[in-house]
């Protein structure tokens, strides 16, 4: 029998269907034996789990890696925070501001293939008609195929610089978006934008500087309203949609409604969502603007249903949205919204999911690795922990409980999270069959990251 390159032995694996004893044998970057450790081959390096559980790597499907910093810089400081929390894989959203992708998107690929040390694919932030034209082109020219609009909860001249767009826009979007296969996915940022800018107002006048004003001031309807005229959108194209960052528990509902309809609508929610309100003491503690986060934060009733619905299937993935934002220490309404998230997003899911049995670990596995590499185009290259996949994994300790800090997530952001204690942490990460991290250290080196395009014989996510 063959030598592996890597063998991770005496786990216990951790699939989308169960957990058994065993490890996973890798040779030239691919999965080669995943079984009892009795019937993997000798390997040239064998790392012994001493009964920690191995997960596929984390695949991410909603991560920001552009900001005030040079997008450089960036790649390599926030795919090292990736390592250190399981990812493996992030699907990054990308913006040509005022411009055409054609443009700008070759180099966005250049810096990447030099500075990541994670693979990534991506989705494209459409703004406008010009952009929108231009979609067939952009899925023959580069593969890209999913295209996310922001329907409100921006004013122009915001800081961020996002534009909100008009339901032509979308309407001519879904149009081409449907044309591109399984998928193709329209996806919407929903927040009513006239509701956003009244209600932010009449919040201001208040002098209130707290974060419950600021989700106050993005109440809970402003995201249903929005949720239900683009599913409304999608179910008149019959384009599949994707909802990103869901944070309230009627998405689940409408969205069942559609798929009755014949309309694929997947579902995907986020850590803090999950695990955050505008109540949190601690959260508190670091000042009202670190814990501002556009939709905003919610409170418990909305997250016991997200819960229930990540537990029976009907939220499909759950994202990160780490944002590199500098936290100024502005007042509320001058404070960007936005935090990092994709050292710490194992760790909570664990914590406050697989803990509390609100999830179990296959669950886990499916919602943020093979799901968002099924709807995405990445699987099976990505995704599992099966015979010719990338050699992508994670080992987890479910009894290590450490504090979230700066060392921890080994990103220069400011995490929501810090000081909370979380269990689950990475005691390694491999990538394409190469140990990234290990005992605490980031052992990836930047450029040897992949761009990895939608496969051709990519499967689908059942709904």
């Amino acid at each position: 029998m063959s030598k592996a390159d890597l063998a991770v032995v005496n786990g216990r694996v951790v699939t989308s269907s169960g957990v058994f004893p065993g490890g996973v044998a890798i040779r030239d970057g691919r999965i080669i034996s995943v079984g009892d450790d009795d019937s993997l081959p000798p390997a040239v390096e064998t790392y012994d789990c001493g009964g920690k559980h191995i997960l596929p790597g984390l695949v991410d499907p909603h991560v920001h890696l552009g900001g005030g910093l040079p997008y450089d810089q960036i790649l390599q400081s926030e795919t090292a925070s990736a390592a250190a929390g399981g990812v493996t894989t992030v699907i990054q959203y990308r913006r040509a501001p005022n411009g055409s992708f054609l443009d700008t998107f070759p180099r966005d690929i250049e810096m990447c293939e030099a500075n990541m040390r994670i693979d990534t694919w991506f989705h494209f932030i459409l703004d406008s008609m010009e952009q929108v034209n231009e979609i067939p082109r952009y899925a023959d020219e580069f593969g890209v195929t999913s295209y996310k609009f922001y329907m409100g909860g921006y004013e122009p001249g915001n800081p961020i610089g996002l534009v909100t767009v008009n339901d032509a826009i979308l309407f001519r979007a879904m149009e081409l978006v449907r044309e591109l296969g399984p998928h193709g996915y329209c996806m919407v940022h929903c927040e009513d934008d006239s509701l956003v800018s009244f209600l932010t107002d009449r919040m201001r006048s208040t002098g209130r500087e707290d974060l419950a004003a600021y989700s106050e001031s993005r109440p809970d309807f402003v995201e249903e309203q929005d949720i239900i005229r683009a599913i409304w959108l999608a179910t008149k194209q019959r384009c599949q949609l994707y909802i990103p960052h869901t944070t309230v528990g009627m998405a689940v509902a409408a969205a069942g409604a559609a798929r009755l309809d014949g309309v694929r609508i997947v579902l995907e929610t986020c850590p803090h969502y999950l695990a955050l309100t505008p109540h949190d003491e601690r959260l508190l503690a670091q000042g009202p603007g670190v814990g501002k986060v556009a939709p905003a934060l919610r409170d418990e009733e909305h997250q016991d249903k997200l819960w229930d619905g990540l537990h029976r299937g009907y939220i499909h993935t759950i994202g990160s949205d780490h944002v590199p934002i500098v936290k100024t220490g502005a007042g509320l309404w001058d404070e960007k919204p936005g935090f990092p998230g994709l050292a710490t997003a194992l760790p909570v899911v664990i914590t406050e999911g697989v803990m509390k049995n609100r999830l179990s670990l296959s669950r886990l596995a499916e919602v943020m690795a093979l799901n968002p590499a099924r709807i995405f185009g990445l699987h099976p290259q990505k995704g599992e922990l099966a015979v010719g996949t990338d050699g992508d994994l994670v080992v987890v300790d479910l009894e290590r409980q450490r504090r979230v800090s700066p060392e921890m997530t080994m990103s220069e952001y400011t995490s929501p999270f810090e000081g909370k204690e979380l269990v689950g942490w990475p005691d390694l990460t491999v990538r394409r069959g190469e140990v990234i991290f290990r005992d605490g250290q980031v052992l990836a080196e930047p450029g040897s990251g992949r761009v990895v395009p939608r496969r051709a014989d990519a499967t689908v996510l059942p709904l």
